[in-house]
């Protein structure tokens, strides 16, 4: 750079040279520059070399080639959060306040430099006042590659700088901090003021006058004691009068505020073509009274009550391929299907979420070809993940979206070597089998990639095959032609299975619990059906016998789809809610013929919540509210649904509530969960008892235990973190060691640990917890299969902040059946300052 220090937005110049090392003639060379904070930087345990592109290209890790990607070098696997920066910017005399958003401040993926010449780069320095790491990855048409360093600072001579928690809670009482620092050669006199306002709190604030020494910080803190959901509004300022005049520095701090409840929800669906329904709802006793409300949604489109599992989809907060890949295609289907969902109904990222999915794919395709949760190893692949990613691919691509070549055609190439050799994990027994090849069938039918030969190969498999199979067997007959000799049997076969009654359409099956490896549900089979049913009547219904064994299935399994998810407005996991929506819009294309046109009353007890006329299947849903209120907990009422005209309503009736804090339990639901805090005092570990009190800078154990009493398949354990802490990521170079292994385990008196003497740690095997995500809000564990028995997780925080913090109850959850999860106890941490 052209000098060493700036001030926030005086212009960087960075100056570029590149020597010749073949002579004037050499080839252009392309520059790729990043200008990164140096508090970021510092997170990174290999430093330098992690941007060295040679150490992509040219090491190679347990004899295979690992990819190198330069974006996710520079800007890294996982989103650097603000507690990994140092915010500053301009000031002066008119109090400008700094922004303390980015982290990049640079980025310029493509400069041209040809040897032996120089070129010259200008940027406004950012307001982050930290040092900043400039690297020049260079490359050029050969097999040359480069990488050049710099680095500069931005400055002031004043700085403040935030002191904060990562996140509070309303009702919550903490000290917001700024720290200054006087960068001048002289002792300073300095004014400091903080100022809190906003919809969370009351109006307050602060004035103090502190006497610094060169080069030394102090930190100024203002209590606040939350009051509602929203934000606060923090800002800062100090001034100096030094020798060279009037020194101001200023920052604005914006905090969230969150509720402390936990809402739940409860839910009934159904569908008529004339008269009313009736739906009898009872409101909890022990709710807010001002939280949550009861509404009423009405249709005239089996598509217009499925709000709930795009919102579900959208706001889902777990990673792993299959989740990805499933909200991937759920967000296609949400941008096509905007006509259909309420207006309020938003999903700002759902364009660039197909795009990103497709690009992260290969961040999880081992080296065979197949698809893994998490580890893109061999030894990670499911062959389940790997078909149904091929279907979902399909579903993309007729949606017009374009899969990269080189991931498809390894997929598939997978998946054909599973369908003609015995490559499938050992634990797959002749049904887990059949069943997961016929779904790859279906995924290569669809592109066109077998025939009816195929098909007919695996025909005497079909009776090990579970449902799921069988109908995904019956998708890829539909697909090649003349197979409805096939087609007719197979759908036979399946609806041999069922259970009939006047208004719903199931089917039932047993299979052992290891089919919940490939996610078998029986609602998922329920809809695989459909689709699949759906897709033969197009073929086979023509003939006598076609319309025999079809007639009415169709509307009474969607009815029986719809109803089945019971209390919730969406479906029990992310498989589920893909394949239902699929179903759904597969049936709506098939038998949402006549055009509707009635009107609708909905009432609760004898009061109307409202009334609604739709004349076109595109009509917007309706939704009628009735706010909670002091009236209602506790209260009995019925709520009636009346429609005259023709055309089929459907209904959803809601009650979200949140359940007083006072009223909140355990809870075991096949899942039991406890939650230890230790802290060590005089060389002992000591149990932590609500409210704990502990000192800001103290370090804390937090200890995890699972009981099961039968195996569990992907199970996730959600441990949020209290505002007062910070989970120590022994991950990150800036961690301390002495910190991190401060929390090695050792079991403090009194602790549960002693109640059992087989716990299974973290990773101590294939089929346990083997994947933790560390985040200011929570601490999550993954697991892909748990067999029965006692599990013990632990992880060390440190106290970050003064202050009264709610700490929210510990979860855990079978991410593929929700209604298997255990809830742990509320507590309320104190952290009082040195």
């Amino acid at each position: 750079t052209s000098q060493e220090t700036y001030k926030p937005g005086e212009n960087v110049q960075l100056n570029l040279s590149a020597s010749p090392r073949n002579g004037p003639n050499d080839q252009d060379i392309e520059l790729a520059i990043v200008v990164l904070d140096e508090a970021v930087f510092d997170l990174i345990k290999q430093g330098e070399r992690y941007f060295d592109p040679y150490q992509g290209f040219y090491s190679l890790e347990n004899l295979d080639v690992a990819n190198f990607s330069l974006i996710t070098r520079l800007i890294g696997r996982q989103k650097f959060e603000k507690k990994g920066a140092n915010p500053g910017g301009d000031g002066g005399t008119d109090v400008n306040f700094r922004s303390i958003e980015n982290y990049v401040g640079y980025w310029n993926p493509s400069i041209i430099l040809p040897p032996g010449q120089e070129k010259s780069i200008a940027f406004r320095a950012p307001d982050n006042l930290t040092g900043w790491r400039v690297f020049a990855m260079a490359v050029n048409k050969g097999d040359r590659l480069g990488l050049g360093k710099g680095q500069f600072k931005v400055n002031k001579a004043l700085e403040l700088r935030p002191v904060m928690p990562n996140q509070v809670l309303q009702s919550d009482q903490f000290k917001a901090g700024f720290s200054v620092m006087n960068r001048t050669d002289e002792t300073q006199a300095i004014d400091v003021m903080i100022q809190a306002s906003g919809s969370a709190t009351d109006v307050t604030s602060i004035n103090k006058t502190v006497n610094l020494d060169p080069f030394k910080r102090e930190t100024i803190w203002l209590p606040i004691q939350t009051r509602q959901p929203g934000e606060i509004s923090l800002t800062a300022t100090a001034s100096a009068t030094t020798r060279s005049g009037e020194e101001r520095d200023a920052l604005r701090y914006t905090l969230p505020v969150l509720r402390r409840d936990v809402t739940q929800t409860a839910a009934s669906y159904g569908s008529f073509s004339h008269g009313a329904e009736t739906t009898t709802v009872q409101f909890p006793d022990a709710i807010h009274a001002d939280s949550g409300e009861l509404s009423v949604i009405v249709s005239p489109t089996v598509i217009g009550n499925v709000d709930g599992a795009f919102r579900y989809m959208r706001d889902y907060p777990y990673s792993c391929w299959e989740q990805r890949l499933s909200k991937g295609v759920m967000a296609d289907q949400f941008n096509s299907l905007q006509g259909y969902l309420p207006a309020d109904l938003l999903w700002p990222q759902s364009t660039d979420l197909v795009n990103d999915l497709l690009t992260s794919a290969s961040n999880f395709q081992a080296p065979n070809g197949g698809m893994s949760f998490w580890i893109p190893d061999d030894e990670y692949v499911s062959p389940y993940l790997s078909a149904y990613t091929a279907l979902a691919f399909g579903w993309l691509k007729d949606s017009g979206h374009v899969i990269p070549g080189q991931i498809e055609a390894a997929l598939h190439g997978y998946l054909e070597t599973l369908l003609r050799r015995d490559v499938l994990p050992s634990f797959y027994d002749r049904g887990m089998a059949s069943t997961v090849r016929a779904v790859a069938l279906a995924a290569l039918a669809q592109q066109g990639r077998i025939d009816k030969d195929t098909v007919l190969r695996y025909r005497d498999h079909v009776p090990q095959m579970s449902l799921f199979g069988k109908a995904h067997y019956l998708l890829a007959a539909s697909k090649v032609q003349d197979a409805d000799e096939i087609m007719t049997d197979v759908t036979r076969d399946i609806l041999s299975h069922s259970v009939q009654s006047a208004g719903k359409f199931q089917f039932n099956e047993a299979f052992s619990g290891d089919y919940q490896r490939i996610l078998e549900t029986p609602m998922r089979t329920q809809c695989a059906v459909l689709s699949a049913l759906i897709a033969t009547a197009k073929k086979i219904s023509t003939t006598p016998e076609g319309q025999r064994l079809l007639e009415d299935v169709p509307f009474k399994l969607v009815r029986a789809i719809t109803q089945r998810r019971g209390k919730r407005d969406h479906w029990e996991n992310t498989q589920e809610n893909l394949f239902c929506m699929n179903a759904l819009r597969d049936y709506q294309n098939a038998y949402e013929q006549a055009a509707p046109d009635m009107t609708v009353r909905a009432l609760l007890d004898q009061e109307l919540l409202g009334s609604a006329r739709f004349k076109d299947r595109r009509d917007q849903q309706q939704q009628f509210d009735h706010p909670i209120n002091a009236q209602d907990p506790g209260r009995k009422s019925t709520v009636s649904i009346e429609k005259q005209g023709t055309g089929r309503l459907y209904y959803t009736t809601r009650l979200r509530y949140a359940p007083l804090e006072a009223a909140a339990e355990s809870t075991h639901a096949g899942i039991e969960i406890r939650r230890e805090y230790s802290i060590r005092r005089e060389d002992r570990w000591e149990l932590l008892s609500s409210p704990m009190q502990i000192k800001r800078g103290d370090l804390v154990r937090v200890d995890l235990y699972l009981d099961l009493p039968t195996a569990r398949h992907f199970v996730v354990v959600d441990d949020p973190v209290p505002g007062g802490l910070e989970p120590v990521n022994r991950d990150l170079a800036t961690a301390s060691v002495l910190d991190a292994e401060a929390g090695d385990f050792q079991a403090a008196g009194g602790s549960y640990w002693f109640e059992q003497d087989d716990w299974l740690n973290y990773g101590y095997s294939r089929w346990s917890f083997y994947h933790q995500e560390l985040r200011h809000d929570s601490v999550r564990f993954y697991s892909d299969y748990l067999s029965a028995g006692h599990y013990h997780l632990s992880y060390t925080a440190q106290a970050i902040a003064a202050g009264e913090f709610s700490v929210q109850p510990a979860h855990s959850e079978e991410m593929y059946d929700p209604d298997v999860y255990g809830t742990g106890l509320p507590a309320s941490l104190i952290v009082t300052d040195q």
